[in-house]
Parts: structure tokens; C-alpha cells; sequence
């Protein structure tokens, strides 16, 4: 299976549910690179499986410093939980 797959069996699985969506969507598209090539995207912006929320986000997802680029990218980074930790300090002896 290609990446053009992956992706439209994924757009099938996680249709009209956003957060699956965007899991998928974190397996390809990374801060300095991406799994899918000029070819396959225009193709998925194309097809007729994607829905056009899906469409969209793929778009705006490949276009580096948009606000659903750096979501995406966020995905893959480890979550910061410093405010958890300090919070759970804060209620432990209080």
C-alpha cells in the first residue's frame, strides 16, 4: 500500500470524525517533510472519497506555518506537562 491509499483508506475510516482525521494526517505529514508527494496530494484534493472538510485540512495541513500545519505537527511531539505536574503538587498537600 502507497501513501495515496493510506490515505483514502484512512479518509474512509475517519469519515465526518475530525480527531481520526487527524491522526492520520500526523502519520505523514511531519515539521520538515511529508510522506506524500506533489502527485498523491493533488490527487486526494481530487477524489471523490475525501470529504470536503477532509480536503481542506489536507490542504492547509501540507501548507507549512498555517495554524492546521503546526496542529499537526504538534501530533508527533511529546505532550509538556510541567503545569500538570506542578498542579498535582500544588492539590497533593493542600
Amino acid at each position: 500500500m502507497d501513501w495515496y491509499d493510506y490515505m483514502i483508506s484512512g479518509s474512509k475510516q475517519s469519515r465526518f470524525n475530525t480527531s481520526h482525521w487527524f491522526r492520520y494526517l500526523r502519520k505523514v505529514i511531519f515539521e520538515d517533510h511529508s510522506y506524500l508527494t506533489d502527485k498523491d496530494i493533488e490527487k486526494l484534493l481530487n477524489s471523490k472519497e475525501l470529504t470536503d472538510f477532509q480536503k481542506v485540512s489536507l490542504k492547509y495541513a501540507m501548507q507549512k506555518n498555517t495554524p492546521t500545519h503546526e496542529y499537526v505537527v504538534s501530533l508527533n511531539k511529546p505532550a509538556k506537562l510541567a503545569n500538570v505536574q506542578k498542579m498535582m503538587e500544588k492539590y497533593k498537600h493542600g
